[in-house]
């Protein structure tokens, strides 16, 4: 009997090797022509969610119980964007995501609080939060609060046995990064997918496909990222508003550039908010800010600005992102200035969502290459085809990654980009 891991170079030979004279069940992956784009789609049309699962992942589980500052200590101690929320009243049903972005909202409300009501003293001490009318909230009268402003969002999550493309579509569709898989059978989350994860198992697995036209061209001929209106903020720019831009500007991330000639300087997002929580306070600039973006200390300016050349391909792009582990990186100029920004969603969104989400609604073929089952293997079985598989993933990628020759530029060192910035 051939190992999974045999079966699972067999799909990359199938994959790879010449078109057979008859159709196939994995011919329906393969690209049509050199600028079909929806052989990505198709790629995760015919996958499905659980063969994404990492082999090692860390998910964190809050009861709404809880108290808000005891949860967002929690959040501090785990270093994690997110944590899931369970329901004690209905069994410990999974309903909803406490995440950074309820962190940000509940630093700027006390924050601004306690400045109008005491103007002598902005130092936002995080030790003081349980002193806070909203920090002696359980989790539930929080997001009873979030609901009565229209605000609060439902859980939405995908089935483990759902397609790779129907999870990307959802993403989406609810302008979410991240999304629990869901165990069929018994309704518990088994890992959260996110677009770093999705994008990785298509650079994996995509680039075995046949090359592709469209992928030498520039991320700005394809329209993928944002070229106009880029807002940024300065070295200078108090931390407040930058927090303000992150909750309520629809980004999650902020180039950081020089006022004069807006050479891309670092990254600011909204994880970032979290470590400078740990020094007590936002009464301070950006750069200041900045020196405690890591809590192991200041970063070099070259490990914390991940860019390519604005006239580099998309490929490289996609190469850069999944290299660097990054959410976000900058086109830049020859001299650095800023001239885009592109994100994983902007990536996926082009790649697999506008191209294939029709397919949603088509029974996708099935793979010689999957070991099917009619749902009577038992749990340890089926634990170790899982765990088999997302070892191989991982395996594979290691592998499969070489060392970016990326134009990253070393030592890189408002709002809104205005149209021109040349001086």
């Amino acid at each position: 009997m051939s190992s999974f891991k045999d079966i699972h170079h067999q799909r990359i030979s199938h994959m790879t090797g010449s078109k057979s004279t008859t159709m196939t069940e994995s011919d329906e992956v393969l690209p049509k022509t050199p600028n079909d784009k929806e052989a990505f789609a198709r790629l995760l049309w015919i996958n499905q969610c659980y063969e994404a699962m990492p082999s090692s992942s860390k998910m964190v589980v809050f009861d709404q119980g809880l108290l808000m500052h005891k949860a967002f200590n929690g959040l501090l101690a785990q270093s994690t964007r997110h944590v899931l929320l369970s329901d004690p009243d209905f069994g410990g049903k999974l309903d909803g995501i406490l995440s950074v972005t309820d962190f940000i909202k509940v630093m700027l409300k006390i924050y601004r609080e306690r400045t109008k009501c005491e103007k002598e003293s902005t130092e936002l001490d995080m030790t003081q939060i349980a002193n806070e009318e909203i920090g002696n909230l359980s989790i539930r009268q929080y997001r009873e609060l979030v609901k009565k402003e229209g605000n609060l969002r439902p859980l939405v999550s995908v089935d483990a046995s759902g397609s790779l493309l129907d999870a990307a579509c959802i993403l989406a569709e609810h302008r979410v990064h991240r999304i629990p898989v869901i165990d069929p059978l018994d309704g518990s989350a088994l890992f959260i997918l996110t677009h770093k994860r999705i994008l990785k198992f298509l650079w994996l697995f995509g680039k075995h496909l046949a090359p592709l036209e469209y992928l030498h061209k520039s991320p700005k001929e394809l329209g993928i990222g944002t070229w106009s209106g880029i807002r940024v903020v300065f070295p200078d720019t108090q931390l407040v508003d930058c927090l303000d831009i992150l909750l309520n500007k629809g980004v999650s991330g902020l180039p950081v550039v020089e006022r004069e000639t807006f050479k891309v300087v670092d990254m600011y997002s909204r994880f970032d908010a979290v470590g400078i929580a740990l020094e007590n306070r936002l009464d301070i600039t950006v750069k200041e800010a900045l020196a405690f973006k890591s809590q192991g200390g200041p970063m070099k300016n070259d490990e914390r600005v991940v860019s390519v050349r604005d006239n580099e391909s998309f490929w490289k792009a996609v190469n850069v992102l999944v290299d660097h582990n990054v959410h976000r990186l900058c086109a830049v100029n020859e001299h650095g200035g800023i001239e885009g920004v592109i994100s994983l969603s902007d990536v996926i969104n082009f790649m697999v969502v506008q191209p294939g989400s029709h397919l949603r609604n088509i029974t996708a073929p099935k793979k010689h290459w999957a070991r099917h089952h009619t749902g009577d293997m038992n749990d340890k079985e089926l634990r170790e085809i899982l765990l088999t598989n997302a070892a191989n993933f991982e395996h594979e990628s290691s592998n499969s990654s070489s060392p970016s020759n990326s134009a990253l530029p070393s030592n890189q060192n408002s709002y809104s980009k205005p149209p021109t910035h040349h001086h």
